[in-house]
């Protein structure tokens, strides 16, 4: 039997505090979830959150590899642009200021489940983004299943 996956679903509307902390939703936070996380800046204009597992699967991929391999050194270089997050007590993960400048968010922030990660967006880029998905039948559909 493979890896069991914890997986990030719905949307949640959380605003940042002044220190820069957002409340991770209590639904991501149950038992099978990874409590360490990874942020990553995104090209277009958000963050994507992993949690360790998935971390732990890029390390695999890393072994096999040699030293000046250029996948291992692409790879690599995912340490330097993330962060390593873990949350407090009240559920909340502090999130350096350069990754919240990256995605322009100021303080209101929607949290996107993507499955095997999860996205933080400005609320009002999340909102102009376009993409959106209201039934179950359309995402099929336009996956062509």
């Amino acid at each position: 039997m493979g890896k069991k996956w914890a997986t990030y679903t719905d949307i949640f509307e959380h605003a940042f505090d002044e220190k820069g902390r957002i409340t991770v939703p209590s639904e991501w936070r149950q038992e099978g979830y990874d409590s360490r996380l990874f942020v990553f800046p995104s090209k277009f204009n958000h963050l994507k959150v992993y949690p360790e597992s998935w971390m732990e699967e890029l390390h695999q991929k890393i072994e096999g590899l040699k030293l000046q391999d250029p996948n291992r050194l692409q790879l690599e270089l995912l340490a330097q642009l993330s962060q390593a997050v873990c949350w407090d007590q009240q559920g909340r993960i502090s999130i350096k200021e350069r990754l919240r400048k990256h995605a322009q968010i100021e303080k209101e922030a929607v949290l996107v489940g993507r499955l095997d990660h999860f996205e933080i967006w400005d609320q009002k880029k999340w909102r102009e983004s376009g993409v959106k998905i209201t039934s179950f039948e359309e995402a099929i559909e336009s996956m062509g299943l």
